[in-house]
Parts: structure tokens; sequence; C-alpha cells
């Protein structure tokens, strides 16, 4: 499920990944790959372990690093603290893959619901998934929450300490994006939201704010289930920054300390939240280069770094037939044409429209992870190119040439060939190096006269019909048809996607200006091309340059194009989401002693209180927390009454609750609620967004309850979990597959559920939250592991034959007994 990887948070750096593989040879070092909140390095053969992790720390970082260690190991079990070694990794991953690590939450659980005395593990996750009995149990640092994303280890090394984590493999933005039909219903949508809630309210009962709620951090597992993940939380995140604000240029790669372009070949580090307006008005002004502008519109579309699934695009300007010259027509890529139709021909992509059942023009990925690799191949490493290009590696197969390489690829270049001279460098003594134009001697007079033609006046002129194709309007619609760029439609809209081709705009995007001045990154690039020489090896990052554009048109032609562009930008709200009420940095902890408190290197392990007496457990009393009846609708007047109803709140945790509702509505409207704009109005004037309006009733009133001016009268947390929009069926459902989600063995929880089943729970939620609780448990019964119990297999399939419909029996068992005849 997570792909071999792990996120490694570094404390007082950036974010990484562990690549399990290399672990059982190599010491930490040698397994980290540098991440950071916009790329995910792949390590090449011959690169270095660790790219950065971040600064020494200093005796203020060291006591807000004390104070991050005491928040994580407070809100979720940590499963190894101390100094790293190969063993311990190896194990501890070993541990995660084999889902052993809350073997004793489970087992807690399983007592219980034998009527069996068991220790405060299963008594403290019931509390948290809304057991009301145990309330008052607050099993800190000892049993994590569902939601939460689990901290496998928190480990020093001689000059940073990392947290590892899990890799989950969606975001919420992530499915907002690529497919948002993944949450199919308004039911689907409540369940998420209180599982978010669930987890939210825990942070806030711990007198944490999380601070940073967005599309973008809250975590999903292959079957949706939500997490937030601690690395997020505000205070956690400021303590493995670099020292910088956000948005300012963090890491530098130079050799040189007096570069000027230090930052212009660093890794792509723009910030989460990119104001897009003021980037558009500086490269519409010639203050921002195109290449710079295409990153910020990468950066917007979700394409990431180091991913060669999703990396960044930049166009193709040049053949490489001749040296390129403004003056000439020669040689010049049609830019109002995508690389696919320019490759495929007209009559191709006509009889591929009128032929296919359903019509397209082009592929659904303008940029290939086979042709990344392709591209890259020099550098990275023969594993890779064996799992994405060919799986026998031929090394004559590679295209030889820029020229050649152009000629075979119906897909768009990478921003390396505009930057890096040493992506034609070969790593492999059996690959040669890329060959480069006769009309270039070096790769580095390559990468400036490459970056000279994207960035001429020729191309200034035309890039925008390029953006159109690739991120514009010319994506959907009779526009799309016209420049046969339909692409190919996904073959099931509701299997969740963590890459895919967004929209940005849906009108003609502006012609540029004004071109960038040469002397505004040619001196750049040529200088830092020198830095490279001398061993930096990394990618690119925005530099924003100041100059001042030449007096190029007349006054009434600039006020016209002045005219098209700021319209154009007032249509682009939601390209500058904001999420919350207040961006005051605070600490995320409120009046909550032991996390105000010193707490030494054991004592900081251990949970604040620890049952001495275990609380009875009533077995029949819980198995009446699954009983739900939904036929009775919510009234507007039940809303309304509980909306008037008054609850205390901390003014952090109201701000979590504001994201809160900027993120509901954001699901529902497919657009975010408030952008810069629309957020001061609302401050200055109470005038609410219209698109409020589009809400579902019962979703609006919920929504303005979250977004309330007035801090104080937003409802806390706890009081939202018993909003009567979530009716009892999400309750129940919720209660029923949180245990699901502990990493234990198949086995233990497929007894769990077994147990539970077999009590009647699932006839008492109801035929329909029986059937969004199959996908969940059924695996259990096709698993081939050892320790599946084949009667415990037998009477889980009765009971939901008991449950579920003949069509949603169809649809979930039938493939599940195939499963088990055929692999028998």
């Amino acid at each position: 499920k997570t792909c071999g990887y792990f996120v490694l948070v570094v404390l007082n750096g950036g974010k990484t990944y562990v690549d399990t593989k290399k672990c059982e040879n190599n010491p930490l070092e040698q397994s980290l790959i540098f991440k950071d909140d916009n790329h995910c390095a792949v390590q090449a053969d011959s690169s270095p372990g660790i790219e950065h992790v971040g600064d020494l720390q200093s005796s203020s970082s060291s006591n807000n690093q004390q104070l991050t260690v005491n928040i994580i190991t407070k809100l979720t079990p940590v499963y190894y603290l101390g100094r790293v070694a190969t063993t311990e990794i190896r194990d501890l991953m070993a541990s995660y893959m084999n889902l052993s690590i809350e073997q004793d939450v489970i087992n807690s659980l399983n007592l219980l619901c034998e009527n069996t005395i068991s220790g405060p593990a299963g008594l403290g996750f019931l509390s948290f998934v809304g057991f009301s009995a145990f309330d008052d149990i607050h099993p800190s640092g000892l049993v994590r929450h569902p939601n939460i994303l689990p901290v496998l280890a928190v480990v020093e090394s001689s000059d940073c300490c990392y947290m590892f984590q899990p890799k989950a493999p969606y975001t919420l933005e992530n499915i907002m994006h690529y497919s948002p039909e993944a949450l199919c219903s308004d039911w689907h949508i409540r369940f998420f939201i209180y599982q978010i809630m669930s987890a939210l309210a825990y942070l806030h009962d711990f007198g944490v704010h999380h601070g940073n709620l967005k599309p973008s951090t809250i975590l999903m597992s292959d079957s949706l289930w939500p997490y937030l993940s601690i690395s997020d939380i505000s205070h956690v995140k400021q303590n493995r920054g670099f020292g910088g604000p956000e948005g300012s240029i963090l890491n530098s790669c130079c050799a040189e300390e007096d570069c000027s372009s230090r930052s212009i070949f660093a890794s792509f580090n723009l910030p989460s939240s990119l104001d897009w307006s003021s980037h558009f008005k500086r490269w519409w002004t010639g203050e921002l280069s195109n290449y710079e502008y295409l990153l910020v519109l990468n950066k917007l579309a979700g394409r990431r770094w180091g991913d060669p699934a999703f990396h960044p695009v930049m166009p193709w300007v040049i053949d490489f037939t001749v040296r390129p010259d403004e003056n000439s027509d020669i040689g010049w890529r049609d830019l109002t044409k995508s690389k696919w139709r320019l490759a495929k021909g007209d009559e191709q992509l006509d009889f591929t429209y009128s032929s296919s059942d359903v019509p397209y023009h082009v592929s659904d990925e303008c940029l290939s992870e086979l042709a990344v690799c392709s591209y890259k191949a020099r550098r990275l490493s023969k594993t890779i190119l064996r799992s994405a290009v060919r799986s026998v590696y031929e090394p004559n197969e590679y295209p030889s040439s820029m020229q050649r390489l152009y000629q075979w690829t119906p897909d768009e270049c990478i921003p390396e060939f505009y930057s890096d001279p040493w992506i034609f460098v070969s790593l492999h003594s059996e690959m040669s190096n890329l060959a480069l134009p006769s009309w270039v001697t070096s790769s580095e007079e390559f990468i400036c006269l490459h970056r000279d033609a994207l960035e001429s006046d020729r191309v200034s002129q035309q890039l925008h019909h390029w953006i159109d194709i690739t991120f514009g309007y010319k994506l959907a619609g009779e526009a799309s048809v016209e420049a046969k760029n339909v692409m190919l439609p996904p073959s099931d809209p509701s299997r969740p996607k963590s890459i895919g081709r967004r929209q940005l705009f849906t009108k003609p995007h502006p012609k540029r200006l004004i071109s960038t001045p040469h002397s505004a990154y040619h001196n750049k690039v040529e200088s830092c091309a020198r830095c490279q020489r001398k061993g930096s090896n990394s990618t690119t990052d925005v530099l924003l340059n100041d100059c001042n554009p030449p007096n190029m048109f007349s006054q009434v032609d600039y006020l016209e194009e002045f005219e098209q562009a700021t319209l154009f930008m007032e249509l682009q709200h939601h390209l500058n989401p904001i999420y919350s009420y207040s961006n005051t940095a605070a600490c995320c902890c409120s009046s909550v002693k032991y996390l105000k408190r010193q707490f030494s290197d054991q004592e900081v392990l251990q949970p604040d209180s620890v049952l001495s007496v275990v609380p009875d457990f009533d077995f029949g009393s819980y198995l009446e927390c699954f009983e739900s009846d939904d036929s009775s609708s919510i009234g507007y007047q039940e809303l309304l009454r509980w909306k008037q109803r008054s609850c205390s709140v901390i003014e952090h945790h109201a701000n979590d609750i504001f994201s809160i509702g900027c993120i509901l509505a954001e699901i529902y409207l497919h657009r975010p609620l408030f952008d810069a704009s629309l957020l001061a109005a609302y401050k200055e004037t109470g005038m609410l967004p219209g698109a409020l309006h589009e809400l579902p009733v019962h979703v609006r009133l919920l929504v303005e309850s979250c977004i309330q001016r007035q801090w104080e009268r937003r409802p806390c947390s706890k009081h939202l979990l018993e909003s009567p929009y979530f009716p009892p069926s999400v309750r129940s459902a919720y209660m029923f597959l949180a245990p699901l989600q502990l990493l234990c063995t198949s086995g233990d929880r497929l007894k769990y559920v077994t147990k539970l089943a077999s009590e009647g729970t699932l006839k008492a939620m109801g035929e329909f939250a029986a059937e969004v609780c199959a996908p969940y448990c059924l695996p259990f019964v096709s698993s081939s592991r050892l320790d599946v119990d084949t009667e415990s297999c037998l009477r889980l399939l009765k009971e939901f034959l008991k449950c579920l419909s003949v069509q949603a029996a169809k649809k979930h068992i039938l493939p599940i007994i195939q499963k088990i005849l055929q692999a028998g």
C-alpha cells in the first residue's frame, strides 16, 4: 500500500522518503531521499544518499524540537524512539509491512468482545470512535486515533531528528481534482467529514489545534479512509522548515555563495498556497520569465518533481535541426498544436476520434512516465528504467540525441532540458551521453541557447496557445474538439487517482504583453551553469526577478490588453483558495499543562495517566450503538436548533472549524469557497460568498455555522460531531469500520468483525450502511494468508448475505466467491 516507501519528516529540515529496499544493506544515511512539500525524489545510482537534511540545531530550535516531540508522543504512540541503526530501521519497516504494530489494540478489542478482562488499549480506542461510556478515558501516547496517520518512529541522527510515517497514496486535493466521483454520494461525503471531525476533536481534546487544514493536508488510503498527519500540524510544520518564511527561496544548492542565481537550479520549492494572480501579472508585464511562470502553472496543476508519472511539463519550442534564430521560420515548433497532434498527424487523430466507442484524440497525459524516464535515462538507475521503460535493459534502444528524442516522442518536454547540464551525462558505462546538436559545443551552451529560445519573443507571443491546450480551455468542450485535443476518458471515473489533467482556465489565456528582457535571466543561467560544472547537481526553482518592462505599446493598445488580462484574472478565483480565517502564526498548544511543561527523554513516552482500574465493559451496550435508522429525514428546524445551541470554543480551535467549513463547501461546489478578495470582503462587510446559495440547505447551514466571523460563535469540534447533518448510520458505520484500520493481522481483524456481525450489528445498521462496510470487510475473506480462519470467513459471508440486497450481493460477494474458487 505504500509502494515500498515511507515518508520521513525531518523535524528541523524537510520531508524525505525512505526506500525499504535500500535499507536492507545500507545505513540510514544511504537510504534517505530528499522530499519537500512539492516534490518526491527518485534516487539515482550515483546520487548522494541525503541531498539535504536542514541546518544544524541551535539552542532555540532544540527547545522547539523538544516541544514538537512532546506533541507527537502525546497524540500517537511512537513505536521506536532513540538513536537509529540499520537493524532497528529494518525491523520497524518489517513490523509495519507485516501489520503487527497495533496488535495489542485489536487483541484487547477481541477480549472485550468475549466479555474477558482487557487492558486499557481497547477501551481507549472505543472512546475515540464514539462509545460514550468511555468518554473520560484519555490514553495519550498509548493508542492511536484511527484517523491520525501512524508515527512509526522518531529517530535521532548526528544532526537532526526524523519522524517515520507511512506514505499515503492520495490526498483530498488529488481526489477533488482528478477523480471527484470517488466520493460517490452525499452519504459518503458526510461519512468522510465525520472522520475528519473525529480526528480534529481528538486533537482539540488534547489542547492542540491543527492550524493547517486544507485539502492537500488531508491524506487518504486506497479505500479513501482519511488521515490527518501530525507532520502537517502548524507547530510541527514550522519546526521542519529551513528557517525562512513560506514562499521564500529556502534551500539553495549552488556551490557559490555569491552566485546571482543560487536558486535557479535549486529544488522546486514553491509555497503550498500560490498567489497565481500576482505571478500572472508579473509574467504578463515581462517581470517573470516564461520558464518560471510555467513552473507556477505546473504547481497549480499538482505536478511534482521526481514523480515520473506526474513530472512538471514544459513545451518543446524547437526541433533541433538548426540553431534557433528568431529571424527565421525554420526549426521552430508550432505551439498552437499539441505535441501529440504534431507527432501523429491530423488524419490519424481524426480516425481515432471517429472510430472509438468514446471519441478522443489524444492520450490522457501530455507527459507520460515512459517519456520522462526515457528523457532522463542517463541519470536514472537501471532498476527504474526496467520498471518504467522496458523490462530488459537495452541501452541502444534509447534515443541517442536530442533531435532523435524530439522526433521519437509524442509527449512534451521537461524542465531539466532548459536548466540542467547534467541531464545529458550518462551514469551508465554502456550508455553514451545524450548527443547535443552540432551547433553547440557544450551542454552548458545548449542549456543557455535552449532557454533563450523558450524566452524569445516568438515563443512569448505564442505560449498562451500552448497553455490553452495543456492547462486551459481547450481541454474540454467544443474548443477541445476544434483543437483535436479531446482526451481519452478514464475507464472508471469513480476510481481514486493521485494524478491527472487539471484544467486551470476555462477562458482563453491572454497573450503575453512583453517578453522577459534577455539580461533578466541569461546571466543568471550562465552563472549557475558555472556552478554546475563545480559539482552542483540539482534541478530548478522559481526566482522572481525585478525588471522594468520597456514601453512597447501605445496607451490605447495597452489599455485594451490590460482590460482583457484583468477580466481573465477575475475569473480565476479558484486558483487562490484560502482555508484559514486568521493568518497569524501562533503556538498550536492551548492551556494544557502536559504540553507546556518539560519532559525528560524517558518521561516523554509515558502516558499522563495509566488506568489503575479497568472500567466495566458492557458488550450489550456497545452493540446498541450500532442501531441506526435514517428513514426519518432531518428537518430544517432541527438543524436550526442545533445551530443555535452554544458551546465553548478556543480561538485557535475555531480557526480549524473555519477550515472545515471551507473544505465541506468545496467538496459540494467543486471549487473553493474563499480567495483573498472574497475573504477580505467577508471580514469587512459580513457578506457571505454567493456560492453558498448553491449548496444544499442542510450543508449551507453547517457551513455558515463553521465560518462565522465571530470565532466565539463557531461550534466546537465535539458539538459538530453531534450535528443532525450526520445521520445515525454514519456514526454506526464509523464505529464498525474504525478497528479495521488498525495495523494488525488480517486474521485478528477478521475475528473482530465476524464477532460483531454475528451479534446482528450489520442488520442493526441497515442495508445501506452494511453495503458501505462490505468493501472494507470482505477482502479478509479472500485473503490467502495462513492466519485467516475458514469458519470466520463463512460466518461473515452469511451475515452479509442476510443484510445486502440482491444487487449489492452480486456486486460485492460474487467476486469474492469467484476468487476463492479460482484459488482453490
